[in-house]
């Protein structure tokens, strides 16, 4: 009777977790099979920093290619699809004060518009008008320590975006 409701208990779960989206690892992707090269043209940076929309390019081609499915262009030209974006917010706050009234932790915050298009039709495979990521970090009171940590934090939220990016599109989340 117990393995009987184990496995009742099993059954329900897989139901409810496909259900909600989630997606044994293997599955076949969203994208029509004739997609396999996609081009990933270096988004647009709609915000005033610096070198923002190489950096998360570069890791979306980057999250592209580790999952090894597609041949990945940093062009619009021959490609079946294309991924563009459009960084329309960074925003670097502070949101620890010391008692000496200096930050010691702040949050990134990006935002951004993307879309993969068919090039074929121009038919919209997928979008996402709000991508929000936010990172916070640490900053050291040592000489130099704000540079250093915020660049390691930029990387970390361009990652995580990136990483969401392709998992969204190939995973159909």
């Amino acid at each position: 009777m117990r393995a009987l409701r184990g496995a009742l208990l099993l059954v329900l779960a897989v139901t409810a977790l496909e259900g909600c989206g989630y997606h044994l690892a293997g599955r076949s992707t969203s994208l029509p099979p004739g997609i396999r090269r996609i081009g990933v043209p270096t988004f647009v940076n709609k915000t005033d920093r610096p070198e923002l929309e190489q950096k998360i390019t570069s890791y979306v081609i980057s999250q592209f290619l580790t999952r090894g499915r597609y041949e990945i262009l940093a062009s619009e030209e021959g490609v079946d699809a294309v991924l563009r974006g459009e960084i329309s917010t960074f925003v670097q706050s502070p949101v620890a004060i010391n008692p000496q009234g200096r930050a010691t932790r702040y949050e990134i915050l990006v935002n951004a518009r993307t879309v993969l298009v068919q090039t074929s039709d121009d038919k919209v495979l997928w979008q996402d008008d709000h991508f929000v990521f936010r990172r916070q970090y640490d900053v050291s009171l040592q000489a130099g320590g704000v540079i250093s940590e915020e660049a390691v934090a930029l990387d970390a939220v361009c990652n995580d975006f990136a990483e969401s990016v392709v998992s969204s599109i190939l995973e159909g989340f």
